[in-house]
């Protein structure tokens, strides 16, 4: 088995992993990422920012590679410096049918194909933009390519007909296996307080929330058919 990090709180484990595959990171406007995290995960990474994301990835001294959007919630200092910075910028009108991350996606298809894609700033916000920003990243899921929408609070891993085992740097609060497919058939997970073996996971009726790991700081997760995230919550959220 083939180890690589995907976030800082979290290595994968699987049969091989494409090295060459470019990664992606992609800022967008929800919640700030912590600054520290941001840094860490932008390592390496090709940086697209829409809106106001752009500011996240100022703060944290993240220079970007791509830049678009309304303009419409980012810092107005920091949209101006954007257009006259040299880095390759697209703006589109405020009325528009797409939101500012799908247009991000739908560029960064376009330039790289099959690529590996963390979204960031995406929790914290709006659930319309949540809901929409999940399935639109959706939409570029495939057995060999990684995704996830992640900050240093909560992720969401993409697995579509795939048998993978996670290694936890940092023991998450809960694992829940969310379909993010009418139907996820022959679903399978082990090491965890409670294991499923070979069952069905139903988009409306998911039930397999809220688990824990077991005793160690490893565990599997296999989808024989359909498209699945593995969410961990790295933080209570009922306490201050």
């Amino acid at each position: 088995m083939v180890e690589r990090f995907l976030v800082p709180e979290l290595a994968l484990c699987k049969e091989s992993i494409n090295e060459q595959q470019v990664k992606i990171l992609l800022i967008a406007g929800g919640r700030s990422p912590a600054t520290v995290w941001l840094q860490k995960i932008a390592a390496g990474r090709i940086v697209y920012c829409a809106d106001h994301g752009l500011d996240s990835c100022l703060h944290a001294g993240v220079k970007p590679n791509y830049i678009l959007g309304d303009g419409d919630s980012a810092n107005s200092a920091n949209w101006s410096w954007a257009k006259s910075a040299g880095i390759p910028f697209a703006q589109f009108p405020t009325d528009k049918d797409l939101t500012d991350t799908q247009l991000a996606l739908r560029l960064i298809a376009e330039h790289y194909p099959h690529a590996e894609i963390i979204l960031t700033g995406a929790w914290g916000g709006r659930f319309d933009h949540l809901f929409s920003s999940v399935f639109s990243l959706s939409r570029m899921a495939d057995k060999d390519v990684n995704l996830c929408v992640a900050d240093e609070k909560e992720t969401l891993i993409y697995l579509k007909n795939a048998d993978i085992s996670f290694k936890c740097m940092e023991i998450p609060l809960s694992i829940s296996l969310l379909p993010l497919s009418n139907t996820c058939s022959g679903v399978s997970i082990n090491g965890v307080k409670w294991p499923l073996d070979e069952v069905t996971l139903l988009q409306d009726n998911p039930y397999a929330v809220s688990n824990v790991l077991h005793s160690a700081n490893e565990f599997a997760v296999k989808v024989k058919e359909g498209l699945l995230g593995v969410y961990f919550c790295w933080q209570d959220f009922g306490k201050n």
